[in-house]
């Protein structure tokens, strides 16, 4: 009897440590919910951007390039707190300059020794697969569409460069502020 009382009174201060632990507290959770992103549209959505034909003599050394070739992105319904958009391309990266886009290749009527270079508005090069904070802020106009201009063009990754088909495809990543 006395081994079943001393137990009793094991478990009761047990369960009584348990009660005095308890406090009473609040936690206040707060957040905002924004109105700050837009729609692409449709037309940027899915877009070929039309490089040219050029010549393989206008790739006469390692890093020459082709004029540009201008592209947008449109958004529309943007969102009365829209301010920005951080904008990257990713895809196969070229394997000799790893800032490009990779032509797309296989056939044997592919060009060789090329890669696809995008710029910004500015014409700086936006390197393909930059991570999400080497991203740079586009302004945007909030509650109105809005555009943003881009360019690709071709660049020699190797001299000479073998004459072909050149197709690349990247995914656009987007980031609204």
């Amino acid at each position: 009897m006395k081994l079943y009382l001393s137990l009793m009174l094991s478990l009761l201060s047990f369960s009584m440590v348990g009660s005095c632990l308890a406090a009473d507290s609040v936690i206040n959770i707060t957040g905002t919910v924004q109105d700050n992103t837009c729609v692409v549209s449709t037309a940027s959505k899915t877009m070929t951007v039309n490089l040219m034909n050029y010549s393989s003599k206008t790739f006469y050394k390692t890093g020459a390039v082709s004029p540009m070739a201008s592209f947008s992105l449109d958004f529309s319904s943007c969102g009365s707190a829209a301010s920005g958009v951080k904008v990257g391309f990713t895809g196969v990266a070229d394997t000799t300059n790893s800032t490009l886009l990779a032509i797309d290749s296989g056939a044997s009527t592919d060009a060789q020794g090329i890669g696809v270079e995008i710029l910004d508005s500015d014409k700086t090069v936006i390197p393909i697969n930059q991570s999400e904070s080497d991203m740079s802020w586009h302004s945007l106009t909030a509650g109105q569409a809005n555009s943003l201009t881009f360019y690709a063009r071709m660049m020699s990754t190797v001299y000479p460069v073998t004459a072909g088909a050149v197709t690349a495809s990247a995914t656009i990543t987007l980031e609204f502020e």
